[in-house]
């Protein structure tokens, strides 16, 4: 008789204990589950970058300071671990621009084709972002302005391509100091230099 009831009390425990391991790894794997939201020092780094920029077509119209997690933004994309912002992907016309030696059959057309591509200036809070590997600029009008030097010194980066965005002056050596870097894309760097002496 003791020893039944020794053996029921035993399993009894055992059996509490199971439930009780299985609720706290429900419960963990939950909170691993939820999503890490952007941090807040790279948020603000964005919203500097965006108010350099025109952007005609309200392609980051997603990027304000009510929405607080900018992972979620247009062309944003963060590490799921640590919520560190580590792509920035704004290609103009999505990314398939067309030449510059296109006839536009009207002016619309050409009106049209100019606002899918952002404009103004590239703010250095972009060095904020410090896990930054992939940035995409490119098939946007930067109206001959120099690539800034200050893109030499995001050493994470593996991408980098401002290609067909009309940027001018010369091409800065800092980009050498980018050492992680596998894929560089520049073409026709100085097509708009070369546009812009032909009508001179």
């Amino acid at each position: 008789m003791t020893t039944r009831l020794s053996f029921s009390s035993f399993s009894s425990c055992h059996l509490c204990l199971l439930v009780v391991l299985a609720l706290f790894r429900s419960c963990s794997s939950k909170q691993n589950s939820e999503p890490v939201l952007c941090i807040d020092a790279e948020r603000q780094a964005l919203l500097r970058f965006k108010h350099g920029l025109t952007d005609e077509t309200h392609r980051l119209a997603s990027w304000v300071a009510e929405n607080k997690d900018c992972c979620n933004w247009y062309g944003i994309t963060c590490d799921n671990s640590t919520g560190h912002v580590h792509r920035v992907h704004l290609p103009g016309h999505g990314g398939h621009c067309p030449a510059y030696s296109v006839s536009y059959f009207t002016e619309k057309e050409y009106t049209d084709a100019s606002k899918q591509r952002l404009k103004g200036d590239i703010s250095r809070s972009l060095l904020d972002l410090k896990q930054l590997k992939h940035l995409d600029l490119s098939c946007n009008d930067f109206r001959g302005i120099q690539v800034p030097k200050f893109i030499g010194s995001l050493q994470n980066l593996k991408y980098l391509n401002l290609s067909n965005s009309k940027f001018g002056g010369t091409i800065p050596p800092q980009l050498g100091n980018l050492s992680n870097l596998n894929v560089l894309c520049l073409g026709s760097f100085h097509e708009f230099n070369s546009t812009r002496n032909q009508q001179a």
